[in-house]
């Protein structure tokens, strides 16, 4: 079993235990402050500590706190708007291709805005290379997204990030191409390049289960009034609603399933790696 070497209050972290819904702690007012900066990015970076044995006589369901440290050490460095942290924030985005890591794939999209523009740079190099994962590149185009939605006035180099990399759309994968897309429609930055779109939706490499055909997109930029064809895949759309019928279930329930999946993928991984 590792032993941790954090000094308070960073140590403090690695007692408050899987988060709730309840939303995220002030972890400035358990004393955090900005000379904790370096201890909370080695948290951050510390796989051994996240994906540590339970020692003998705790059962498999149980979990243990130290688990989820380095889940609140991100959300303390986004709360201090740590601008060092960003290259740490960055190296771990892979963890949500090799170990599913739901947390971090929903939570940077809040991290990186929190941070602010800064971080706007460093994710558009992320995003533009096709080194990294699929959904570690999707998780920094919408972190791109929603720093544009903090920050109006980031719209053009926001915008300017995802359009680069779409230009890859025949490289890409075809979920992160149907990401990127949506992001820039909810931007609404997709009729400025509705040619680039079109492109990609004829080279066949885009999942229209993100946000539809290239028919819908136009439909919803105002460009068209009604489909001229039918859907190619119709038990996806529920056109009534104009959402795809894996997002149509109620709230409750939708929230209920993910942290259910959540907390399974997050046994999961530790398995994965255990195994390593």
């Amino acid at each position: 079993m590792i032993k941790h070497t954090y000094t308070e209050p960073v140590s403090k972290l690695l007692t408050l235990g899987r988060p709730d819904n309840r939303g995220w702690h002030d972890y400035l007012k358990m004393g955090i402050t900005r000379a904790d900066i370096p201890e909370l990015i080695r948290l951050v970076e510390d796989k051994e500590l996240r994906w540590m044995e339970k020692p003998d006589g705790i059962s498999e369901d149980e979990d243990l706190t130290e688990w989820y440290g380095q889940i609140h050490a991100w959300r303390a460095l986004a709360q201090l708007k740590a601008e060092e942290a960003i290259p740490a924030l960055l190296s771990i985005l892979h963890e949500i291709d090799e170990y599913g890591d739901d947390w971090y794939g929903e939570e940077s999209f809040e991290v990186f805005p929190m941070v602010g523009p800064v971080a706007i740079r460093p994710l558009a190099d992320y995003l533009a290379d096709t080194r990294h994962g699929t959904w570690a590149r999707v998780a920094a185009s919408a972190s791109l997204q929603k720093m544009m939605e903090a920050y109006p006035e980031t719209k053009e180099e926001c915008t300017a990030a995802i359009v680069v990399a779409l230009k890859g759309y025949k490289e890409n994968d075809e979920s992160l191409n149907g990401c990127m897309i949506s992001n820039l429609v909810q931007m609404n930055a997709a009729l400025e390049h509705i040619g680039l779109i079109e492109e990609s939706f004829k080279s066949g490499n885009v999942d229209e289960a993100v946000d539809g055909d290239f028919e819908d997109i136009q439909i919803r930029l105002g460009l068209i009034e009604k489909r001229t064809k039918p859907h190619m895949h119709p038990l996806w759309f529920d056109e009534s609603n104009r959402i795809f019928t894996d997002r149509n279930m109620p709230k409750v329930k939708a929230s209920n399933k993910k942290e259910k999946n959540k907390h399974k993928q997050e046994k999961k991984s530790r398995k994965r790696n255990r195994k390593k």
